[in-house]
C-alpha cells in the first residue's frame, strides 16, 4: 500500500543548512523494485519534496528508463532527510546538477532536477533494492543541441 501524507505547512528544512554544507557527499542504498538488477539510463521524471510516513522531509524521484531494455517502465527512489542521511542527499542532488547554497533552498528548487538524465545502479541484496545515482548524462544547464552560432562556417 502506497500512503502519500498530505501537510499543510511548508517543509522547512533550514535546520540541516549547516550540516549539509559541512556534510561530505555520501553513498547509500534506497529501495526499489520490480526492475532487474543492472545498469539504467533514466530521465528524472518528477522530483518532489515531501514528507516520510513518521513526518521526515523526504525527496521522492520518479525516474523513467530511456534505454531499450524496459524503456518507460519508472523506477521510483525515496530519500529520507535526516542528520544521518544528508550527505547522501547531497550526492543525489549533485549529481542530478543541482547545487544549493542553503539546503533550505530545495523547497524551492527541487524541480530543477526534472529533465536530468542520469545513469543508475539498481543492486538487490536479499529483500532489499538499492538504486544509486552513477552519473549525469545530462542536466537542464546543458545545450540540447547545437544553434546556429555554434557552426563552424
Amino acid at each position: 500500500m502506497n500512503t502519500t501524507f498530505q501537510f499543510d505547512e511548508p517543509i522547512d528544512l533550514s535546520r540541516f543548512n549547516t550540516l549539509y554544507r559541512a556534510e561530505p557527499s555520501a553513498e547509500a542504498p534506497v529501495h526499489a523494485a520490480g526492475i532487474p538488477d543492472g545498469r539504467y539510463e533514466v530521465v528524472v521524471a518528477e522530483a518532489i519534496l515531501t514528507r516520510s510516513s513518521n513526518g521526515n522531509p523526504m525527496v521522492r524521484w520518479l525516474l523513467r528508463i530511456s534505454g531499450a531494455t524496459f524503456r518507460d517502465r519508472i523506477i521510483r527512489k525515496h530519500r529520507a532527510i535526516t542528520d544521518k542521511t544528508i550527505g547522501f542527499v547531497r550526492k543525489e542532488l549533485e549529481v542530478c546538477g543541482l547545487q544549493l547554497d542553503n539546503f533550505s533552498d530545495l523547497a524551492h528548487r527541487v524541480h530543477e532536477m526534472e529533465g536530468v538524465e542520469l545513469e543508475i545502479t539498481k543492486v538487490t541484496k536479499g529483500e532489499d533494492s538499492n538504486i544509486y545515482f552513477n552519473r549525469a548524462i545530462t542536466s537542464r544547464t546543458q545545450p540540447s543541441g547545437m544553434t546556429e552560432d555554434d557552426l563552424p562556417f
